[in-house]
C-alpha cells in the first residue's frame, strides 16, 4: 500500500497516505458536524475564506516535513497534511493526506477557471502517474501551500515560476461537494452525528451511552438510533444482516460498509459509515477514525454494503445546487423522451433506431436528434466537443453529461442527460435506460464534464 507510513521520509511533497492517519489534536479540532448545511455559492465562498484565513495564520509557525505530522505548535506538515489540517480545522473532512486520493474527490476544474478553495495539483517527478504536490487556490492567480523545506508555507503567483506551468497536473473543486446538503438528508444527519462523536467517543468492549463508550457495533447502533433508525444489533454479524445490499459503486451517505481481516472471508471485522465522496467513518480500537475507501486495504477487504436508511429519506441531493435545475419547454421534451424510452431502448454496439438499440452515446444522440438538436457524433468523446461547458454546480435540466467508466475520470466513454434534482438518465451497458444520482459512488468516480447543448 503506497504512502501510508509516517516513519518513511518521502521525496518532494508526496503525502503520507490514508491508512496510518494519526489522530488530530483534540483541543483544536473542529468537527465536520459544525459545517453549515447551506451549500450555496455564498456559503462556499465564506467557507473558502475561512480556509484561506487558517492557512495564512500558520505562515511562520510551521515547518516542512514529509516524515512527521505535528498538528500543534510548532507545526510540521507536508503539502498534503497542511491542507488536510486546515480543512479539518474548518469542519470539512478530506479524510486523506494522499494527493492522488484528494484528486479523486469533488469535481474537475479546467485550467484557469479556478475559484477560492479549489485544490491545484502538480507533478514534477518523471516517474509514476500520481501528482506529488498540492496547493489551495486563494484568488488573483495565487495559491497558498507548504512548498518545501526552504520556503515552508508561502503564497505563490502561478506565473512566478515555470514550475507552476510545466508541472501543473489538474485541479479539483471540493466545495460544496464535501459539505452537507440543504436541507440536510437523513444520511447527512447520521454522518454529522458520527463526526460529532469523533473526538469524544471511546471505542472498546463495553457500551455506555452516558460515558460515550461503545463497541464498534454499539457506536453504529447509537448513531442510527439517535436519528430514528433502530438496528438492535449486538455484533457485526447481526449488523451485517440488516438492511438491503447495495453495490460499492452505488453508495450513499449513511450506508454501512463492511470489511474483513482476511481476504475472501465473509465475516466482517470492521464496519464503516459511508460519508460521501469516498469517505468512511470507522469505529475501532483506535477510536472513531476518518478514512477514504480508495485505500488499497479497503478495496481488498471489502465484503458488502448495506442500506439501512429508507431510500425516501436518503435520496435527496447530496449538495444544494446554486443554480436552478428547472428546464425550459425544450429541455422538458428532451427529458420526457429519454424517460419514455425506459424499458424500450436497449444497449448494443450499434445504432438502430427501428429496434431502439444504441450505445450510451448513441442513445443521447437519438434523444437530442428527435428534439431537433444535432450532436454530430455517436461517440461519447466526440459529443464532448459540442455545446458550451458548464460547471457541475450550474447544471440545468437537459445538459449533456460525460463520464469515464474506469474510475479515472480522464477518458470519456459514457454520456448521460441531466434531468434535475441531482439526477441523470442514461442507457447503461447493463442494457437498460436508468436514472442515477450524481452523488452515487459510480457518478462521483467517473464524472468528467458537462456541456449545454440546448439553448
Amino acid at each position: 500500500m503506497k504512502k501510508q507510513l509516517l516513519s518513511v521520509a518521502l521525496v518532494t511533497c508526496v503525502g503520507f497516505g490514508s491508512l496510518a492517519m494519526p489522530s488530530f489534536d483534540k483541543t483544536n479540532h473542529v468537527s465536520a458536524a459544525t459545517v453549515t448545511t447551506q451549500s450555496n455559492q455564498q456559503v462556499v465562498n465564506a467557507k473558502a475564506d475561512q480556509l484561506i484565513a487558517t492557512a495564512k495564520s500558520l505562515m511562520g509557525k510551521s515547518t516542512y516535513s514529509t516524515a512527521v505530522y505535528k498538528p500543534t505548535y510548532p507545526y510540521k506538515f507536508s503539502c498534503a497534511t497542511f491542507l488536510m489540517y486546515i480543512f479539518e480545522k474548518n469542519g470539512v473532512d478530506i479524510a486523506t493526506y494522499n494527493e492522488d486520493y484528494m484528486m479523486q474527490q469533488g469535481t474537475p476544474v479546467s485550467k484557469g477557471n479556478w475559484q477560492k478553495g479549489d485544490l491545484l495539483f502538480f507533478k514534477s517527478k518523471k516517474t509514476g502517474t500520481d501528482p506529488d504536490h498540492v496547493a489551495m487556490y486563494i484568488g488573483d492567480n495565487k495559491v497558498i501551500h507548504m512548498a518545501d523545506s526552504k520556503q515552508n508555507i508561502v503564497i505563490s503567483d502561478l506565473n512566478s515560476k515555470p514550475y507552476y506551468t510545466d508541472s501543473y497536473f489538474g485541479a479539483r473543486r471540493v466545495l460544496p461537494s464535501l459539505l452537507p446538503s440543504s436541507p440536510a438528508t437523513a444520511g447527512d444527519k447520521i454522518v454529522s452525528l458520527a463526526y460529532e462523536l469523533k473526538d469524544s467517543a471511546t471505542i472498546g468492549n463495553v457500551n455506555n451511552e452516558t460515558q460515550k463508550r461503545f463497541t464498534p457495533t454499539g457506536f453504529v447502533d447509537h448513531v442510527y438510533k439517535k436519528n430514528g433508525i433502530t438496528l438492535n444489533a449486538n455484533n457485526l454479524a447481526s449488523l451485517q444482516a440488516k438492511g438491503t445490499t447495495v453495490s460499492k459503486s452505488n453508495l450513499q451517505k449513511g450506508d454501512l460498509v463492511f470489511f474483513n481481516s482476511v481476504k475472501g472471508s465473509k465475516n466482517a471485522s470492521l464496519v464503516g459509515i459511508y460519508a460521501g465522496e469516498h469517505r468512511l467513518i470507522i469505529p475501532n480500537s483506535g477510536g472513531v477514525l476518518s478514512r477514504v475507501l480508495l485505500v488499497d486495504y479497503y478495496q481488498d477487504h471489502f465484503i458488502t454494503a448495506k442500506r439501512v436508511v429508507p431510500n425516501k429519506a436518503i435520496s435527496s441531493p447530496t449538495v444544494q445546487l446554486p443554480a436552478a435545475s428547472t428546464g425550459t419547454a425544450d429541455t422538458n421534451k428532451v427529458v420526457s423522451l429519454a424517460t419514455s424510452l425506459t424499458g424500450k431502448a436497449k444497449f448494443g454496439y450499434t445504432y438502430d433506431e427501428k429496434s431502439l438499440t444504441f450505445t450510451g452515446a448513441g442513445f443521447t444522440y437519438y434523444v437530442y436528434k428527435r428534439n431537433g438538436i444535432d450532436l454530430k457524433y455517436k461517440m461519447a468523446s466526440d459529443q464532448a466537443k459540442t455545446g458550451s461547458s458548464v460547471l457541475k454546480s450550474k447544471l440545468v435540466q437537459g445538459d449533456l453529461l460525460f463520464f469515464s467508466t474506469d474510475g479515472k475520470r480522464k477518458r470519456i466513454t459514457q454520456t448521460g442527460i441531466y434531468i434535475g434534482g441531482n439526477q441523470f438518465i442514461s442507457l447503461s451497458t447493463s442494457g437498460d435506460v436508468v436514472k442515477q444520482s450524481l452523488s452515487s459512488s459510480w457518478s462521483v468516480n467517473n464524472y468528467v464534464q458537462a456541456k449545454r447543448v440546448v439553448k
